[in-house]
């Protein structure tokens, strides 16, 4: 009996199909999958797939760099004309990796107390590739020590003495016990009051096992940070909000004439720490036109921070013109800072302005000479 054979183009057309399917069920992975020939006299092909590396190690830290190293995938295992990187992040290190075997790549310039993420990438050519599973890796912190400050308070009173703590760390945070003695630290950041008073700062900090303290006045109701620097060392506090201190005295605020603003010099003093002052227009020179005067009384406390009259009632103020006898008053309202602008009418230079209170916590006397 006589077996029919398929002919030679019926064979070449099923391998054709066949290919076809297989294409068909592995599209799904592209990155990894690719097609291996075979030289025979009827095509074949074969799926293969890029072996992943093994997750890197990473070790042998230093300030400012970090050695990967580890084993690639065998030949045997791994498609032929396959190369590998190494890359932190997503940047590609220059490092030569071999086609097998161990390796190692020294990552340099990096930051000290950071952590870095690195991997390895296999690829063959530019469409295929295999990333192994990140490791991680962290640099040592500078030997150089820094300041982590704070404050006893975050909303201190103008005028009311506080402690800053300085403690000596290296950049993980970690306190450093060497670190002792007097230093002669410099703090920064808040500004002087109204009245000119100027923050009152330690000269010096004794450091014990890495922490010293100071103590802190301000004077000036702002919000505000503190700054401790010594050498290259420095650091700052969080945001401190510094509150008005009792109220003081009543000020004029904001003071005009007809021509415009008018600057005043004042007896105040640096500290406000008087309640009886004397207060003389300096500009513009007072002439003889221009009599129309206005101001706005506000309340204080002893550094000439504005603060709202929490005195429990209003504070009225009886204000005499003197030598004309237009007099009038003004009215500082209770939680209230500033009164309303107050009009005055002088008739020549040589008189004054005259604004006191008899409030029991207020007892205070303003006379504005000159004011025209």
């Amino acid at each position: 009996m006589t077996r029919l054979r398929p002919s030679r183009g019926i064979r070449r057309i099923a391998l054709v199909v066949a290919t076809l399917g297989v294409v068909a069920a592995v599209g799904a992975t592209p990155a990894l999958a690719f097609w291996v020939t075979s030289g025979t006299a009827t095509a074949g092909a074969t799926a293969r797939t890029l072996a992943s590396p093994a997750p890197p190690s990473v070790g042998s830290a230093t300030q400012t760099s970090l050695v990967v190293s580890g084993t690639l995938p065998t030949a045997a295992s791994q498609v032929t004309g396959t190369t590998y990187s190494v890359k932190r992040d997503a940047t590609t290190l220059g490092c030569s990796l071999p086609a097998s075997g161990s390796y190692s790549c020294t990552d340099t310039a990096l930051t000290g107390g950071q952590t870095y993420t690195y991997t390895i990438v296999a690829a063959l050519g530019t469409a295929w590739q295999a990333t192994s599973v990140a490791t991680t890796g962290t640099t040592l912190c500078p030997t150089t020590p820094k300041y982590t400050v704070t404050a006893s308070s975050t909303t201190p009173t103008a005028g009311t003495s506080f402690t800053v703590t300085v403690t000596a760390t290296n950049c993980s945070g970690v306190k450093d016990t060497t670190y002792n003695g007097t230093k002669a630290v410099t703090f920064s950041g808040p500004s002087k009051s109204p009245s000119g008073k100027a923050p009152a700062f330690a000269p010096n900090v004794n450091f014990t096992n890495g922490v010293g303290t100071a103590t802190v006045t301000l004077y000036d109701a702002e919000t505000t940070t503190i700054t401790a620097t010594q050498g290259a060392l420095a650091g700052t506090t969080a945001s401190l909000t510094v509150g008005a201190a009792a109220a003081y005295t009543i000020v004029v605020t904001n003071p005009a004439n007809k021509a415009g603003p008018v600057t005043l010099s004042c007896d105040d003093g640096v500290d406000l720490n008087q309640s009886a002052r004397t207060c003389t227009q300096t500009a513009p020179t007072p002439t003889g036109t221009g009599r129309t005067w206005k101001g706005t009384f506000t309340v204080v406390d002893s550094w000439g921070n504005p603060r709202v009259n929490n005195l429990g009632t209003a504070i009225n103020l009886d204000i005499t013109v003197v030598g004309t006898g237009d007099n009038t008053n003004a009215t500082i309202a209770k939680n209230s800072t500033s009164s309303a602008p107050v009009l005055l009418d002088l008739g020549d230079l040589t008189r004054t302005i005259t604004a006191s209170t008899n409030n029991t916590s207020l007892k205070v006397t303003i006379t504005i000479n000159g004011a025209g």
